[in-house]
């Protein structure tokens, strides 16, 4: 049997793979790509880890160490009409030459187009054919197999898992490899899942529009149908582990396991079900899609905060759509394995007419429902499936887009689920100490992503205590949740911040993480000196690292300022020609500006208008020019005086102290802004070279 699994960028999965011989026998390859990229994926990036170039090179490095293949995915549905445009073309060039490079195995690929494209320019790459391609019939599978040629991959649509006589037909038509995904729980024939996987494409684009932005309709309107008729549940498409053999015999290649924005322990626990052939006793808990409700401390560590910020701003600031969002209750049922031991060899017609039977003419599913599928709450059940359909109505619609108070729909409410202001968010009392310990982290958050991050951290406070049978929001629970959820650009302040407060990161965090925090860059400080004006409990010490040593040996004498002559246009688009050529040549640029490109820097200086520049930053390098930015680029406007901003470009002050004296202001995107963070030290590095 060989294994395809999930990759969630976790060391600590590699590690159980390596130390248990069963695992090192199925498993063949993970699978893998950036939360933002050129083609997109099947999940939006909120759901993805954001890891840099060279992290995943050292992962990779890691799974080629214990004699794994790795494969990229190159699986957007759609990309516009991107992909034909020269500009993107040449990045998708270089990103196959470096995949090459590092010694990826397989791309997966949905677009016929970009198969063809990476089978030309990268024929050493075999492609996979994504589970997003709907290779549901003979034909289309060698249609496919003429794209992709016999050393490739087709992984067979999910909907026809249970076909057993169109399984055997393209097996013994086909020469290349098939995979099918064993545990998926979307709708039998979902008439969501073309549009599901569009959605998802974009909103892990680089170059889309929306920037994102992202509200899961599909899966709302999936889970409708799954909590008002069970038998839906049956339905879907998964496979049961105990059932593999059957998948075996008839010729079956490879087994794809699905779970990219799970963490380790949710993967690991799928993986033993599978490689072991055992079901576990509740099967919803190896199932990707089964729950509208994920367990976010189950989660790899998704961006949820930084897309909070997001959806305020597409809302217009108006909607409170995160708290509406995040305050739906747990699906509130069990699907029992013990139940299932016969389900598949007793399929009517070995699963030939499912898709044009299923709940017409067999009832089939129906009746495995009423044995199989359990809800130990009706009270809780009841209260979700109206939640539900409260949720269905807001977005269809549109609510999410008007003010509170024009609103017509209430949330459902229950004497276990009131709504009481500020005390909580869905009922769950907060224990005192947590109180306080949520504000004074928060102040390490700017105000323009406060409300997203603090409400986004309170609900789910409040729904995982509620998960863990707790009467009450606590301490501890609060700080692995603002571990998990707090945006990135504040992970590392957050993470000092314990330690001021002589809290264990250990406790909290394993080693892995830990170091993977420690490489990040520090967020702004403006917030905690706020906060000690404020007289709220926060370290100093921290301050002063981030904002006075931060910059100290990159400071210049004032009088070396005021003794260049930059008085004119002239020679200030001189210096600034000189500024940006040394600002391309520093070695430890690129690494700095991938994750944040592309992204424009627009320079009002308020008292020499005629002084305006900009300066654009993209994947391979920056560029300016006088005056204003014209492109499509997303927009940071700073605005300040001429002789803030010499100082600013010199080293000899920052944005940030600039801000906290009032003699600077930044305007645009905040995760933007923080991500752009690390690359004030590079302004004085590039104008003592052009200095020079």
């Amino acid at each position: 049997m060989r294994i395809s699994l999930a990759c969630n960028w976790k060391y600590e999965l590699l590690n159980h793979i390596e130390n248990e011989n069963i695992l090192q026998e199925c498993v063949t390859d993970l699978y893998g790509t950036y939360d933002l990229s050129f083609t997109g994926s099947g999940r939006p990036f909120l759901l993805m880890q954001k890891k840099s170039k060279l992290e995943i090179e050292e992962y990779i490095n890691a799974v080629h160490d214990l004699n794994l293949e790795f494969t990229w995915l190159w699986n957007g549905q759609c990309l516009g009409y991107n992909k034909f445009n020269v500009q993107e073309q040449s990045k998708a060039l270089e990103e196959l030459d470096w995949l090459d490079d590092i010694g990826v195995k397989y791309l997966t690929v949905s677009d016929p187009y970009l198969a063809q494209f990476a089978r030309t320019y990268h024929p050493k790459l075999r492609l996979k054919v994504s589970v997003i391609a709907e290779v549901n019939s003979l034909t289309r599978a060698l249609e496919w197999e003429e794209i992709i040629g016999s050393e490739g991959v087709l992984t067979l649509s999910v909907m026809v898992n249970r076909n057993l006589p169109l399984l055997k037909k393209i097996r013994d038509a086909v020469r290349c490899d098939i995979e099918i995904l064993t545990n998926d729980c979307c709708l039998n024939d979902c008439p969501f899942r073309f549009f599901h996987y569009n959605e998802c494409s974009h909103a892990s684009q680089t170059h889309d529009a929306l920037e994102g932005y992202y509200n899961d309709w599909a899966t709302m309107a999936c889970q409708n149908q799954k909590a008002f008729n069970p038998e839906q549940v049956i339905m879907c498409k998964w496979i049961q582990p105990s059932d593999l053999d059957t998948y075996m015999d008839i010729g079956i290649d490879y087994f794809k396991i699905s779970g990219r924005r799970y963490g380790t322990e949710w993967l690991y626990r799928v993986l033993k079900a599978y490689s072991e052939r055992i079901s576990s006793r509740d099967l919803g808990k190896i199932l990707n899609g089964y729950s509208f409700v994920s367990d976010p401390l189950e989660l790899a560590g998704g961006q949820f905060s930084e897309f909070s910020a997001k959806q305020e701003k597409m809302g217009g600031g108006n909607p409170d759509d995160q708290g509406i969002m995040l305050s739906v209750p747990d699906f509130n049922s069990e699907l029992l394995s013990e139940r299932l031991h016969s389900f598949l060899q007793n399929l009517p017609f070995d699963g030939e007419r499912c898709s044009e039977n299923c709940g017409i003419s067999c009832n089939y599913c129906f009746h495995i429902a009423e044995k199989a599928y359990n809800v130990p709450s009706e009270k809780k059940a009841e209260f979700y499936r109206n939640y539900m359909r409260f949720l269905y109505r807001y977005l269809n619609r549109g609510e999410i887009f008007l003010p509170k108070e024009e609103r017509v729909l209430e949330k459902p409410l229950t004497e276990d689920h009131t709504d009481t202001g500020t005390e909580t968010y869905t009922g769950i009392p907060w224990k005192e100490d947590a109180k306080q310990f949520f504000e004074e982290a928060m102040v390490l958050v700017p105000a323009s992503m406060k409300k997203a991050a603090t409400q986004g951290i309170g609900f789910t406070a409040e729904r995982t205590a509620e998960r863990q049978n707790l009467y009450e929001v606590n301490k501890q629970l609060l700080i692995s949740i603002i571990l998990r959820l707090i945006p990135q650009p504040f992970k590392h302040d957050f993470f000092d911040f314990l330690l001021e407060k002589k809290i264990n990161p250990n406790d909290y965090m394993d080693q892995e993480d830990i170091d993977s925090v420690k490489k990040l860059p520090y967020g702004t400080d403006i917030m905690r000196k706020k906060a000690i004006e404020k007289g709220l409990d926060v370290p100093g010490q921290i301050i002063n690292t981030n904002i006075e040593q931060k910059f100290e040996n990159q400071q210049l004498n004032t009088k070396e300022v005021k003794k260049r002559k930059m008085d004119t246009k002239e020679e200030w688009e001189a210096y600034l020609d000189k500024f940006m050529k040394a600002y391309n040549e520093l070695p430890d640029l690129k690494p700095l500006i991938e994750p944040v490109a592309p992204l424009a820097f627009q320079y009002h200086i308020t008292d020499r208008p005629e002084m305006n520049y900009y300066q654009l930053i993209e994947k391979d390098g920056m560029s300016w020019g006088m005056g204003e930015y014209s492109g499509e680029a997303p927009i940071l406007i700073h605005e300040t005086s001429f002789e803030t901003m010499k100082k600013v470009n010199s080293g000899e002050s920052n944005p940030i102290q600039e801000t906290m004296a009032g003699n600077y202001n930044v305007d645009g995107d905040p995760t933007k802004l923080m991500a752009c963070a690390p690359l004030l030290p590079l302004n004085a590095k590039a104008h003592e070279n052009a200095m020079k």
